[in-house]
Order: C-alpha cells, then sequence, then structure tokens
C-alpha cells in the first residue's frame, strides 16, 4: 500500500515537472519564469519521501528529461533537480530562508561548475572563451567599419573594452559565484508561495532590510585592500585568486550597504519607493553604497539608528 502510494505521488509530480520542463524548453518567455518552479516536484518530493526514493525520483527525472529535451533537458534536470532535492532536504529540516538561499546558492553553483567541466572535457568547448573570443571578434570588425567609413576610432575606449574582456578570464570564479547567488534568491522567493498553498512549511527569506554579513567580511575586505597596493603579476594564480575575492567581498559589501539603506528608510518611515530607485541606481551611487556597507558592518550603524528612533 505504502508503495502504491509512493509510485502515484511520484508519477504525479513527475508529470508536472515533465510539463514545466516542456514548457521552459521551447516556450520562450514563458519558459525563463516557469523554469524557476522546476525544482518543485523534487522539493515536495524529498519532504515526504526518504533518501532511497529520492534518489530513485531523480533518475527517473533524468531518464524524462533526456527524452523531452536531449541534452539541454537533461542540463535542467541536473540544475534544478539537485537544487530542488537539496532545498527539499533544507525545508524538512525546518531551516531558515538565510540557509535555503545558502543551500540553494551552493547547489547550484556545484551544477554549474560541474556542467562547465563537462563541456569542456566531454564537448571539448568553452563557453567562456568561446563568447571572449566572438567578443573581440565583434570590437576589431566595428573598428574597421569605422574605419572604413571614415569615423575616427577612439583608440582608448577600444583598449579600455579589450582589457575589460581580457580580465573576465580571470573573473569566471566571480561569476559563476554571482550567477549561482542570483539563481538561488530568485528560485527561493519564486517557490515560497506556492508552496505555502500547498501547504508545505517553508521558512521565508527574510525582509532585505534585515540581511547582514558576519563582521569578519570586513577584516577580509581590508586585507584584501591592502594587498591591492602589492604588485601581482598578471595571469599568475594570485593574480585570478586577487581578482576574485575583491569582487566577491566587494559585492558583500555593496549588498550590506543597499540593506542598510533599506532598513534606515523602514526606520525613519521613508516612502518604499524611495529605496527602490536608491537600488536601481547602485551602478551610479556604488562609492557611497560601499562606504555605507563598511561602516555599518564596523560601527553597528543600525543599533545607532534604532537607538536614536
Amino acid at each position: 500500500m505504502k508503495n502504491t502510494k509512493i509510485i502515484t505521488e511520484g508519477a504525479m509530480l513527475l508529470a508536472v515537472y515533465s510539463i514545466l520542463l516542456l514548457v521552459s524548453l521551447y516556450v520562450p518567455i514563458i519558459g525563463m519564469v516557469l523554469g524557476f518552479l522546476l525544482p518543485i516536484p523534487f522539493i515536495l518530493f524529498t519532504v515526504k519521501y526518504q533518501v532511497k526514493q529520492t534518489i530513485l525520483f531523480m533518475v527517473i527525472g533524468l531518464f524524462l528529461s533526456g527524452l523531452l529535451g536531449s541534452i539541454m533537458g537533461v542540463t535542467y534536470a541536473i540544475t534544478f533537480g539537485i537544487t530542488g532535492i537539496v532545498l527539499g532536504e533544507l525545508v524538512k529540516r525546518k531551516r531558515t530562508g538565510i540557509e535555503l538561499f545558502l543551500g540553494a546558492s551552493l547547489s547550484y553553483l556545484s551544477t554549474i561548475l560541474l556542467l562547465y567541466i563537462a563541456t569542456i572535457t566531454i564537448l571539448q568547448i568553452d563557453v567562456i572563451a568561446l563568447l571572449t573570443e566572438s567578443s573581440r571578434e565583434s570590437f576589431e570588425m566595428a573598428k574597421s567599419m569605422m574605419e572604413a567609413t571614415g569615423t575616427p576610432a577612439n583608440a582608448q575606449t577600444f583598449a579600455q573594452l579589450k582589457a575589460a574582456l581580457d580580465m573576465t578570464q580571470y573573473m569566471i570564479p566571480s561569476l559563476f559565484v554571482f550567477l549561482a547567488m542570483l539563481l538561488a534568491f530568485i528560485t527561493v522567493l519564486s517557490i515560497y508561495p506556492i508552496l505555502k498553498r500547498l501547504r508545505v512549511q517553508m521558512n521565508p527569506f527574510p525582509p532585505f532590510r534585515e540581511v547582514t554579513f558576519p563582521k569578519s567580511i570586513l577584516w577580509y575586505y581590508l586585507l584584501i585592500l591592502l594587498f591591492s597596493f602589492m604588485e601581482i603579476e598578471e595571469g599568475t594564480f594570485a593574480y585570478s585568486a586577487f581578482l576574485n575575492f575583491f569582487f566577491i567581498l566587494q559585492l558583500f559589501i555593496v549588498i550590506q550597504g543597499i540593506s542598510f539603506i533599506h532598513f534606515f528608510c523602514y526606520q525613519k518611515k521613508i516612502p518604499k519607493a524611495i529605496p527602490v530607485i536608491l537600488t536601481i541606481l547602485t551602478p551610479f551611487l556604488l562609492y557611497i553604497i560601499r562606504i555605507l556597507g563598511i561602516i555599518d558592518l564596523g560601527f553597528q550603524l543600525r543599533e545607532r539608528v534604532t537607538k536614536k528612533k
């Protein structure tokens, strides 16, 4: 009787997954949105059943994905299926919203790295290298067209663009981390209302204004700033490690600064539109927001704002 129930519920969830997968693969705009719901069948199954049944569910999901979408379908199954299982296990253990986000981030990062390595070793295709080379060719073509039409090409601008492209090859780990965090954030926000309607108890992601990082991040950031005064040979492992650590720590500092702006506006009852507008303008206010993040981490600005209130 128990096995019959598992088979029935598993078949229903796989049917739902198959529909979501087909829409995600073959319906352009709607598919991009529904793609973030692909972990839900895996979450629902993992929450109710044990590891052995979950592994079998994943294997069948991979098989169906291969039939419905070939290599791309298998890619989707690996990416969203593993993330769904990780989230399901965390939901079962009643973890916090932040822990769900971190778990999903690590899951996405692992699958992104796995798929990237697989494309290089099996298919002999380096996607990042192809995109970089394609961009270089586009710049060269644009420069040639401008010179052919008599329009003077701005040598400094093209030099800066080439330098940015060269740096991209060193920033691949940071780009993967950023992509994994973005996917995890969207996924956790997307699945919460649906799981709530299905009466699955999932701790929500905390309000953005309450997001804070450990104070130790500030010391790491200051340490990296000290390293920036040293001469590091370009192309070495140390150079790549420095760039990636600097980017990731700077990203955390900026998020801390934006979070403080939302916290301050909430405490002072400032209209919600103001922090939203300031968040959108982050690229133009980056220096100020970064300073706010550093001060908030180092001097506990939130406690001071709360006391003054």
